[in-house]
């Protein structure tokens, strides 16, 4: 059976750097750095608007390119491997992003301080577990109202309900959160 791919998928230069970087040559960790990082910023700038914060993730993903090293079968090139690395950490900082924007939009001011949190990651997983705890109805309205930034009014435009019964329901679910935040916090 003939092959069709007949180049390795790792270069020989590929190679040999790879081998130096599981040896744990740090002049191997600061070429493939070299060779890479104006690349990766790059590549990620065109998915982070905040250039900082894609020099964050950038970071990011090398790190868990050193990390995950013993497991790179070598079976692509390591630039899309790293590429892989990337989109899983273009997703984590959303998924963070979104959590940190949600606790922060919801008027919990009283209640609950985003900065006595230690990172975004935390606060995506107990904004998780409470809107776990929520019915549907309390998680379409706070998502609706804070995350969709409508008005009262046109949430109960769209739902066909009163304004009074909307902001009724709304008052509810902040409530709701409130307590499960705080209850999750103790």
């Amino acid at each position: 059976m003939p092959s069709y791919n007949t180049q390795p998928r790792l270069t020989e230069s590929e190679q040999h750097l790879l081998a130096e970087l599981r040896d744990g040559s740090s002049s191997a960790v600061r070429e493939w750095y070299q060779l890479y990082s104006q690349r990766l910023i790059g590549w990620l700038g065109q998915r982070i608007s905040n250039p900082a914060d894609a020099e964050e993730v950038a970071q990011e993903v090398f790190l868990n390119c050193l990390k995950h090293l013993p497991l790179f079968r070598g079976e692509s090139s390591l630039w899309s491997w790293m590429l892989g690395i990337a989109r899983h950490e273009v997703a984590d900082y959303y998924r963070k992003r979104y959590a940190k924007k949600a606790i922060a939009a919801l008027p919990l001011t009283e209640l609950v301080s985003v900065s006595d949190i230690s990172d975004a990651h935390e606060v995506a997983e107990k904004v998780k577990t409470v809107f776990a705890r929520l019915s549907a109805d309390a998680q379409e309205l706070l998502l609706m109202k804070y995350v969709d930034n409508k008005s009262v009014k046109d949430i109960a435009e769209e739902l066909g309900r009163t304004i009074k019964a909307v902001e009724s329901d709304l008052f509810r679910a902040r409530r709701d959160f409130r307590y499960y935040f705080v209850e999750l916090s103790t």
